[in-house]
């Protein structure tokens, strides 16, 4: 991110002195360089930092914590910035932390970055080679420009100790940590050091050297395109392996695949008996496959890491023994058919779908007319990801090169520069959209199979959709081109809103449409075996209560109608759409209609015009009105969000109904302070707080008798745990369970009972309950992130953790055989949710059980009824004659391509018609100024972002407390709210070196300043006027510049004119 930072600098900013304000901004926005690089132990002594704070960054160095050390470090300087910040920056000079100085002093060299750029990608994808290939000891005395001080001895330590492997590591984590240009000195090291090894990675500085070329870094500009960073690699593959001698230069030889990657592994692995490694496998340092990071933070140790590498290599791959009935669903895939293979959770799919791809791959003499064969198998979430790379590389990891992509993967931007390195792809079906969306890959012919797991999801809006969408218009277009095999895997195709067998007919053909798919594949022959072989578990039933009348409820009740009274107290806008809203409010409160009226409340409150009129326009603001509006706003806000806790109440203790309002309120309107001290409160909100207040005085003394008092208990608290405990005496205690709920504050405040509450019985506090969530949430609504998800499943899978409450995100495709135990408390999705999350209890002996109330059932009875009429769908298509298929799935393509092509030129015409008219985003609940258009921009076509450092002025920013991976060139930083009522407004990036606030529209009202007419849109899309995009001169403006010109339409706004409160 240095190197980027550098770029973004605009030229004529890199004279000017940096100022202290300047060098603290940039020692914020480059926290995450000084948590990845920086070694507190080297520059601490010299700083004057209280005692009690240098013995805290020295505990956590000293236990392995650099990273938050670091971080404690700089947030401890910039508490006094005026004393601090000078001898930080000089003691930064002092040990030559280029990462930060550089891009401080602007030294960075646009030759030095985009050579780093290109070995570093090199480098990291062959890292768990090289380490094999490079005696530290050798070469270290070359690199004394890129090491620490002490480095060296370490470095020499460890090789004698431990060995050349381990010493290796450390010094490409040393190098990575002393200089963001390390890979361009590394490889200069290599060259004078061991020139064979170097002409592989980078055989163009040889065929350089070969033609005469005095001048080894001498760029013509050809060579710094993306294909570069590929070639070093495929050049590697392709050398030969004969022996030379260390100081003659090897010119690359043309040769073919086949043969480069025989001689790849000739020349990275001694000849063997043993088939060859696949790259993944033999990266110790990071077994899920991805690029290894050459980060410091040792959190396994290197000899398990260098062991389980080595169990790998000498396993022998595991055979796919294939059942009759696992070959019988194979059979069309094999015959090279397009198919949509549906089974039972828990029948193999995944194994099948193994055997098919081994098949097609194994043809590969047939491919020659066509092109190499290359497979992708997509899967909708990173869980599901990391576990189908991990089978793929089980059973094929020593005959085939397998890459792993998720959306948390820097490599997944540079996918179409590895297709020629890799046999097998597992990602996320939006890499490969986004990679063909940006032309990096020109269609999916790069691929002779396509598999799809859990493709039922390849309906509308879909990401598999998307890409379908794209196969079926190549197919229209080009029909000599050859198209890539799909092959789907689910094990319930699903019927939508079909209501007769008919409809539900016509549902699945759509979806075999969808993708081109004419022919199912289910077990029809040896049905027998399938039902012997497959577990079926045992379903139960057991009743919740619904509705429960304890004092609790009784109070949140009498809390949603004073503020349902203070609104109608208040309302004087006379507003037709206000009005009848408030006359027709659902009685029930605990209901989802009342919900929903809540929310429509709010979208009304956000369009009510705040000004008086002159005609058609407005022509100047009435504050009363403007306070209505937001009033009635925040007070729908909060009865939705009490609706929220009414829901939960029946289910959860009071405790917990106390801690989702409290969080949900902590981020609201609610709050009484500015930063600064002034007072953000109408009057209404003063009294939302009495009300809120009070209502938790109440439910905390509620909480605190039912510690003492068994009637203050939740009685369905009482049949879960009861259900648990009976489940764990029948079936052990080394039983593994799934609880799945509805929503997420329900999943935390499942676990935290089960982990803390004093009622809990031991037996249940042993399963150390942990939660699952889904990675598309921010961690500050309870998202997980792609590590987190991963070491749950681990410890579930080893036993560490016997029992998860699962959102949704686990009801498909997980495979954990250990469980046997599979809890769906209140909640039910449709008949595809019946069917996944039965299938969770994999074990033999398991038990499915739904725990809800008489609605819930009921659902669950329409879902089961609504399963038996897809199974009769599916005999019905398999019945009908071929042709018959192929032509209404014809048709239906065509009526698909028919929509799509009105669709796009529909969003062609709207663009075209983007109005070139000035607006002003409005915070949707305050009223207060977000921006005005001019200081709007685009970047990556997607993220709209504030240029104009006045913007800070208007809010607060929460840091994540977890660093988030890059991805598409942003990393995410935190999120940020309106510093006048705290609502959120979005999330603060960086992109290039350079920090950016990213709004979501959905947070404001957009008002037209011709007309003064509000607007309000959930997506940017639906937007009709024009916004730039980003350009070098607005990096000026970011970045404070003096000099930046101004457009004849930027004319001056008076901030006044627009607060509309």
């Amino acid at each position: 991110m240095a190197a980027a930072a550098a770029a973004a600098v605009p030229e004529d900013l890199k004279k000017k002195e940096p100022t202290l304000e300047d060098q603290v901004f940039m020692i914020e926005i480059m926290m995450d360089t000084f948590e990845k690089y920086l070694d507190p132990s080297l520059i601490i002594d010299n700083i004057d930092l209280p005692k009690v704070v240098k013995e805290e960054i020295e505990g956590l160095q000293n236990n392995g914590k650099r990273s938050k050390a670091a971080k404690k470090l700089v947030k401890a300087i910039l508490k006094d910035p005026q004393e601090r910040v000078p001898f930080f920056l000089q003691e930064l000079r002092h040990v030559d932390f280029r990462h930060f100085i550089n891009i401080l002093d602007d030294r960075a060299e646009n030759k030095d970055m985009e050579k780093s750029e290109k070995y570093e990608l090199l480098l990291k994808l062959m890292q768990g080679e090289l380490v094999k290939k490079i005696i530290p000891s050798e070469i270290v005395t070359h690199l004394d420009s890129i090491l620490n001080s002490g480095d060296d001895e370490e470095i020499l330590a460890i090789e004698e100790r431990r060995g050349p492997n381990h010493a290796c590591r450390h010094m490409f984590r040393c190098m990575d940590r002393k200089d963001p240009h390390w890979p361009v000195k590394f490889m200069e090291a290599l060259y004078n050091n061991n020139r064979r090894l170097h002409a592989k990675l980078d055989p163009e500085r040889h065929d350089d050297n070969e033609s005469g070329s005095d001048d080894d870094d001498n760029d013509d500009g050809d060579d710094d395109d993306d294909s570069s960073v590929v070639t070093g690699a495929e050049s590697l593959a392709s050398s030969d392996s004969q022996t030379y001698p260390k100081d003659v230069d090897v010119t690359p030889v043309e040769m073919s695949r086949e043969d480069r990657l025989r001689d790849l592994e000739s020349m990275l692995d001694p000849p063997s008996d043993g088939p060859p490694h696949s790259h993944a496998a033999s990266e110790p340092s990071n077994h899920d496959g991805s690029a290894p990071e050459f980060s410091d933070e040792e959190k396994q140790d290197d000899e398990d890491d260098e062991k389980d590498s080595a169990d790998t290599a000498k396993d022998d791959p595991l055979d796919l023994n294939l059942r009759r009935y696992q070959l019988e669903l194979a059979e069309n895939a094999v015959k090279c058919r397009n198919t949509i293979i549906c089974a039972p959770t828990g029948s193999g799919k995944t194994r099948v779908a193994l055997y098919i791809v081994k098949d097609h791959l194994e043809k590969q003499d047939e491919a020659e007319a066509d092109g190499r064969k290359r497979v992708v198998f997509l899967a909708r979430t990173v869980p599901l990801v990391n576990q189908q790379y991990g089978t793929f590389q089980r059973f094929f990891g020593h005959d085939y090169r397998i890459f792993k992509l998720s959306g948390e993967d820097e490599s997944s931007m540079y996918l179409h520069q590895l297709l020629d390195l890799y046999d097998i792809f597992v990602m996320t079906p939006q890499i490969l959209e986004n990679q063909l969306r940006d032309a990096k890959i020109k269609s999916l012919s790069v691929f002779s199979l396509i598999v799809l797991d859990e493709c039922h999801h390849t309906r509308k809006g879909e990401p598999y959709n998307k890409l379908m969408i794209r196969y079926l218009k190549q197919k229209n277009k080009k029909k000599s081109i050859r198209l890539p095999q799909i092959v789907g895997l689910t094990a319930s195709l699903g019927v939508e809103k079909a209501t007769v067998d008919e409809e539900a007919i016509d549902s699945i053909l759509k979806l075999c449409a969808n993708m081109d798919a004419p022919y199912l594949s289910t077990v029809q022959t040896h049905i027998d075996e399938l039902k012997e072989k497959v577990p079926v578990p045992d379903e139960k039933t057991y009743p919740l209560t619904e509705d429960r009348k304890d004092p609790a409820r009784k109070e949140l009740e009498t809390a949603m109608q004073k503020i349902e009274d203070l609104m109608i107290e208040i309302n004087d806008l006379n507003d037709k759409a206000i009005d009848n809203l408030l006359m027709k409010r659902p009685s029930n409160r605990n209901s989802q209609p009342y919900g929903q009226w809540a929310v429509q409340m709010k979208n009304e409150s956000r369009l009510v015009h705040t000004g008086r009129r002159d005609g058609l326009f407005t022509v100047d603001v009435d504050p009363k009105r403007a306070e209505m509006a937001r009033s009635l706003f925040v007070m729908a806000d909060h009865i939705f969000k009490y609706n929220a806790a009414l829901e939960i109440h029946d289910i959860v203790r009071i405790k917990d109904v106390v801690d989702y309002l409290q969080k949900e309120f902590s981020h609201g309107c609610h709050s009484t302070q500015l930063p600064g001290g002034g007072s953000v409160h109408v009057p209404c909100e003063e009294k939302l707080d009495e009300i809120f207040s009070g209502l938790k005085k109440k439910l905390i003394r509620y909480e605190q008798k039912r510690r003492d008092d068994p009637k203050y208990d939740n009685p369905n608290l009482k049949v879960l745990a009861k259900t648990l405990t009976g489940m764990l005496d029948s079936k052990g205690s080394d039983s593994r369970a799934i609880i799945f709920v509805r929503t997420r504050a329900t999943c935390y405040a499942l676990t935290n009972w089960l982990n803390e509450d004093d009622k809990i019985e031991p037996q249940l506090k042993d399963l150390k309950a942990m939660a699952f969530t889904g990675a598309g949430a921010n961690e500050e609504e309870g998202g997980m992130t792609q590590n987190e998800q991963d070491k749950v499943i681990s410890k579930f899978k080893s036993g560490q953790v016997k029992l998860i409450v699962a959102t949704s995100v686990a009801e498909e495709g997980l495979d954990i055989p250990e469980c046997n135990i599979v809890v769906k408390y209140n909640h039910v999705g449709n008949e595809i949710t019946t069917l996944q999350t039965r299938g969770r209890s994999r074990k033999a002996g398991g038990t499915s059980i739904l725990l809800g109330g008489s609605k819930v059932q009921q659902k669950e009875m329409l879902n089961v009824a609504r399963a038996s009429m897809m199974q009769r769908a599916i005999t019905t298509i398999r019945g009908m004659p071929m042709d018959r298929v192929k032509r209404r799935i014809d048709n239906n393509q065509a009526e698909t391509l028919a929509k799509e092509a009105i669709k796009e030129e529909v969003r062609r015409h709207q663009t075209r018609q983007k109005l070139d008219t000035k607006f002003t985003l409005m915070c949707a609940c305050c009223r207060k100024l977000c921006a005005h258009s001019k200081d709007l921009r685009i970047i990556n076509g997607s993220q709209h972002v504030v240029i104009g450092r006045d913007f800070e002025d208007r809010i607060n920013t929460h840091q994540f407390r977890n660093q988030k991976k890059p991805f598409d060139g942003i990393t995410m930083t935190g999120s940020m709210q309106c510093r006048n009522c705290h609502k959120p407004w979005g999330v603060k990036f960086i992109y290039q070196g350079v920090a950016f606030p990213s709004l979501g529209i959905k947070y404001f009202i957009v008002i037209n300043e011709e007309t003064k007419q509000p607007q309000y849109y959930k997506k940017w899309l639906e937007l009709p006027y024009q916004i730039q995009d980003i350009s070098a001169e607005d990096f000026k403006t970011l970045l404070g510049s003096e000099n930046v010109s101004s457009s004849d339409e930027d004319d001056d706004y008076d901030d006044d004119e627009f607060d509309l409160c």
